[in-house]
């Protein structure tokens, strides 16, 4: 008789906006309000960007010296494009989608379910199933009647996930620190508009230009907000080596800046108390567009896919 398949892992990726938004809670309150409403694993989105600093300072240690632009997200990627003249570029998946596929190689062969909480555009993949914005996980919450300020501050019984990082900043960047002993090389923030200037400059050198911040990237928007909210620096990787590929494997889509990637009202389950709310999103909060959006008759974009993984 075959043996019945197991059920996936429901896994909740929770983005750094996401964390952000959560407060005055702190990562682990609302690590135990996800576990409540059904995910059985909340990872941080930080394992994503582990791997993708690693990879990064692997290929700059093997390249000659120059610089060499970043680009983890749409944002980015969509500033390159409309260079006349881009310098030397390496590209990857986004975040989510690098810690989606860390969580299916590290459970292979069970199937996982992934759930991203965050507004990052890149989540657009086959790799994560749902995406939703981190305002609507919050309304997820009161309509179940769990109050974050009342969650556990600490874990009993189970292993807590590892939040600290090791190589990496939000976004996926690699600490200037790590990478300078990792790679002999220097981290450069820089704007679109200054990124050939500052490869021009460093042709003798090995520097990593970001332009995330500049560019109103998701998870990179706020570093010094979010790095507040981590443990202390570990002393060793905190991701294993299961092969984990973080390049881009696909054709970006150029990013429409001026259309909303997620639906501007999202429906929250009724409770069995009462009707069911509508929840407005502001979409220049998330630095997605200038104006609030009106909500779209038919979402016209597949960025992003955003649906209630919980009902």
């Amino acid at each position: 008789m075959p043996l019945a398949p197991e059920a996936p892992i429901r896994a909740a990726i929770l983005g750094t906006d996401a964390l952000l938004a959560s407060q005055p809670a702190d990562p682990v309150q609302v690590v135990h309000a996800c576990q409540r409403i059904g995910f059985d694993l909340v990872a941080p989105v930080a394992w994503g960007e582990e791997l993708i600093a690693a990879y990064l300072a692997t290929r700059m240690g093997a390249d000659g010296p120059g610089a060499a632009v970043i680009s983890s997200c749409p944002f980015v990627n969509e500033e390159l494009r409309d260079l006349p003249s881009g310098p030397y570029t390496i590209r990857t998946v986004s975040p989510p989608v690098a810690c989606a596929r860390y969580l299916r190689a590290a459970f292979r062969p069970r199937p996982v379910h992934v759930t991203y909480v965050g507004a990052c555009p890149g989540a657009a993949s086959a790799d994560v199933d749902f995406q939703v914005l981190p305002d609507v996980l919050l309304a997820r919450f009161v309509d179940g009647g769990i109050d974050l300020a009342r969650q556990p501050r600490h874990f009993e019984g189970q292993v807590p996930p590892g939040r600290a990082r090791y190589a990496s900043l939000p976004g996926g960047a690699p600490e200037p620190g790590w990478l300078r002993l990792a790679a002999d090389a220097l981290l450069v923030e820089a704007a679109p508009v200054t990124a050939l200037a500052v490869a021009v400059e460093h042709l003798q050198d090995h520097v990593v230009i970001d332009l995330a911040p500049a560019c109103g990237c998701a998870c990179a928007r706020d570093r010094f907000s979010a790095t507040r909210l981590e443990p202390p620096r570990a002393t060793a990787p905190v991701v294993l080596d299961f092969g984990v590929s973080v390049l881009e494997d696909r054709e970006v889509p150029p990013l429409e800046r001026e259309v909303p990637t997620v639906p501007a009202v999202e429906p929250i389950p009724a409770r069995p108390d009462g009707p069911a709310r509508e929840l407005r999103v502001t979409f220049a909060q998330y630095g997605l567009s200038s104006v609030e959006a009106e909500p779209p008759a038919k979402l016209t974009s597949d960025l992003v896919t955003a649906i209630e993984p919980w009902t």
